[in-house]
């Protein structure tokens, strides 16, 4: 790949990364917590954080196939390819899987209440498990393409 294209190609890789990572540790660690505190109905504060995880999931899909295609793009191996695309894959079943499901189990009828609620802390727990899966894999994806721009350095680009 001519230089001038690399030169284009790799912030943007580092962008996408870097946002999408920076994207899921904000939610992760300060808005699912902050609704949860700051709005006292939890079935509320589950709508709002409904709200903005399927933004986030679906941005994430999209985040990873372009990261795929930029792995490719920039010469950077079959890992920097097939990862994103699990992740974006982990996003996809989060997204279009649990989260409807989680969404369609209604905790306010009594005759349910003891499945429902454990059915809902499964399916929620699944739902967390994805997103933390996610969110380790973005980061293992960035220390891939560190040890390759490190790589990339040492041979002069």
């Amino acid at each position: 790949m001519p230089t001038s294209a690399r030169i284009l190609l790799r912030p943007l890789l580092w962008l996408l990364l870097g946002g999408w990572i920076g994207a899921m540790l904000l939610f992760g660690a300060v808005v699912a917590r902050a609704a949860f505190v700051a709005v006292p109905d939890p079935g509320t504060a589950a709508q709002l954080i409904g709200r903005v995880l399927g933004p986030l999931q679906l941005g994430g899909i999209g985040v990873a196939l372009a990261l795929s295609a930029l792995g490719g793009l920039l010469g950077r191996g079959r890992a920097a390819i097939i990862v994103p695309l699990l992740l974006g894959s982990l996003c996809a079943i989060n997204h279009f899987g649990v989260s409807p499901a989680v969404a369609a189990i209604d905790l306010a009828d009594p005759a349910l209440a003891a499945t429902a609620g454990v059915r809902f802390a499964r399916l929620h727990q699944l739902s967390v498990w994805l997103f933390g899966a996610t969110a380790f894999g973005a980061l293992a994806l960035a220390a891939l393409h560190a040890r390759c721009e490190l790589r990339h350095e040492v041979r002069g680009l």
